[in-house]
This record gives C-alpha cells, sequence and structure tokens, in this order.
C-alpha cells in the first residue's frame, strides 16, 4: 500500500478536522546551518527553510523532510482539510531538552491553529522518538 492511501486512511478513520503537519528537526540543522528560528509556520516559510537549508547542505535529510512535510500538507488541502504545516526544531544534543522545546514550539503554535489531529515527518528514528512525547 503506498504511503498516500495509508495516509488517507489514517486521516479519514479520525474525527480530527485540523490537521497539523509538523515536521521534527530533533537535533537543529535548520537552526545551527541555516539559521532559521522555528517554529517555522506556513507552507511558503518551510519552503524557504528547506530551501536555505538545502543550499547550506545539500546532504543533510532534513530539507527533504521539509519538503516532504510541504507534499503531504498540499495533498490534505487538496482534499478539503482545514490544514497547517510547521517546522519544529530541538537543539543540537537532542535529548530531553531537545524534546522540552520540540513540545514548546508545538504548544505555541496550537495557541493560533487549534489543530485536533496531527501527522508527523521526520528523516528518521532519532526524530520520531518525539512522536511519544
Amino acid at each position: 500500500m503506498s504511503e498516500n492511501k495509508k495516509l488517507e486512511r489514517d486521516i479519514e478513520s479520525t474525527a480530527a478536522s485540523k490537521l497539523l503537519v509538523i515536521c521534527v528537526d530533533r537535533d537543529d540543522d535548520v537552526g545551527k546551518k541555516a539559521g532559521i528560528t522555528t517554529p517555522v509556520v506556513g507552507r511558503d516559510s518551510c519552503i524557504n527553510a528547506a530551501q536555505r537549508l538545502a543550499l547550506e547542505d545539500p546532504e543533510d535529510a532534513d530539507s527533504n523532510s521539509i519538503f516532504y512535510a510541504v507534499k503531504t500538507y498540499e495533498d490534505l488541502v487538496s482534499k478539503g482539510y482545514n490544514v497547517e504545516v510547521i517546522v519544529v526544531a530541538g537543539v543540537d544534543k537532542r535529548g530531553v531538552q531537545a524534546d522540552e522545546k520540540i513540545v514548546s514550539e508545538i504548544k505555541s503554535v496550537l495557541e493560533k491553529f487549534s489543530a485536533n489531529g496531527a501527522v508527523i515527518v521526520s528523516d528518521g528514528e532519532d526524530d520520531e522518538m518525539v512522536i511519544t512525547v
């Protein structure tokens, strides 16, 4: 089953009406390498962040994750969902401090966009550790 079909099935099985697509950069490459302050909110701002990071370090997988989050956002918008896309980042050394910063950034976005569902996008296992938080 394709990734998009699974995403559609998962979303349709929930009662979520406002979705937040969250791209997680737990070690803050977007901040360290591209000088971008997170959270980054909105399609155009996320594309800009991904481009800046890709120019600074073309091999960093986080830029692809951001682009994938934007693609996910666009797919959901085209299906009629009320969606916002964001990039959140932790800190260089990861761990609890990174997780706390990510939670704080998500909470600050939720004050403005009260989502009741989320789609997490990351570049790997380390970023996905945040899901439980």
